[in-house]
């Protein structure tokens, strides 16, 4: 059996706890945020680097680069959801397809592929938030295992940590 304490301290175990709160109730949004950073800085990147030389005489590089930032960040956000989808209904339709239970092709893939983005679509928002509450929970209670809590109140401070994760994440 693994036990925690041999190989972390108390101060990694605290750590590790914040964290799990973190990603248990705010997760999702921190997800969406980092998906429209990286989206803007790749397009702010690309407005940057790729940019005509009379574009770069009117505008700076950096303003170039601020434009495309701000761009990339408004449509990383736009479609996050929709990005998502369709990553896991590849996934699942490459996954029957791999099983046996769809004909091997390229329609078949991109067909299945569209049917369960178009499901997932629907879904997605609070299966990524109940993945994210869920992860974040297990974070707590493995960092929470590392204090000298009693085993109840380390089960206590997680289960509000979901309750809470799950009313943030999933009002509407």
């Amino acid at each position: 059996m693994l036990c925690l304490h041999d190989s972390m301290s108390l101060a990694e175990g605290l750590l590790l706890a914040v964290l799990g709160f973190i990603t248990a109730v705010w997760g999702y949004k921190l997800a969406r945020l980092w998906a429209s950073l990286l989206s803007g800085i790749a397009l702010g990147y690309v407005f940057y680097q790729y940019s005509s030389y009379e574009l770069q005489a009117l505008l700076t590089p950096l303003v170039l680069f601020i434009i495309g930032f701000i761009a990339g960040a408004m449509i990383g956000f736009a479609i996050f959801k929709l990005a998502i989808s369709l990553v896991a209904g590849f996934a699942v339709a490459q996954s029957l397809i791999s099983a046996g239970l769809f004909k091997a092709n390229e329609i078949s893939l991109i067909v299945l592929t569209i049917l369960f983005a178009m499901i997932l679509y629907a879904v997605v928002d609070k299966l990524l938030a109940l993945v994210f509450v869920i992860g974040g929970a297990a974070l707590l209670f493995i960092g929470l295992l590392l204090t000298p809590l009693p085993m109840i109140v380390t089960i206590i401070l997680v289960f509000l940590a979901v309750v809470l994760g799950l009313y943030k994440n999933l009002k509407k």
